[in-house]
């Protein structure tokens, strides 16, 4: 987010902290394991970092709606987890000779403010098959546990 001085147009400062966007995403250490092993070269890599990165402007307001979209990415929340507040962000784009990317993320909480609230990427996967697994539910659940009890109840994170 930048912010124009009023008076001089021409003039443009970074927000605090050199921070853009409404939200800070953070990625769950498990899941860099599963980005190399998916994208061994930096280039794809980083690609899927970008792709992810678009999670920053995701809408202030709580999101009721089952899906929608975030700049040009498409996402949904998943079914299996109603009301946990995790959802898939799929990227449409063919990475690292990959397509059917997601993203599952989780939307931390807003009140927790570090400079911003955090929405954590917990798992990184191609998706071969309509719905999701029981043994993917149940893990994409135990790295929100996880993150919750980790960055939120013990408060370790800056």
């Amino acid at each position: 987010m930048l912010i124009m001085d009023s008076q001089a147009t021409s003039r443009i400062e970074p927000a605090p902290h050199g921070l853009t966007g409404r939200y800070r995403v953070r990625v769950f250490r498990p899941v860099l394991k599963e980005a190399t092993r998916l994208c061994p070269r930096v280039r794809d890599y980083f690609e899927l970092r970008a792709q992810a990165l678009k999670l920053r402007f995701w809408p202030d307001h709580h999101v009721e709606q089952p899906n929608g979209h975030v700049l040009d990415l498409d996402w949904s929340w998943i079914k299996a987890l109603p009301g946990m507040e995790v959802g898939e962000l799929r990227m449409d784009d063919v990475i690292g000779g990959h397509d059917n990317l997601r993203a599952i993320f989780f939307v931390g909480d807003p009140e927790v403010r570090a400079p911003l609230p955090i929405i954590w990427i917990v798992a990184l996967l191609q998706k071969k098959r309509q719905e999701f697994t029981t043994h993917q539910i149940e893990l994409f659940r135990a790295r929100r546990t996880l993150v919750i009890e980790r960055f939120y109840n013990l408060r370790e994170f800056v």
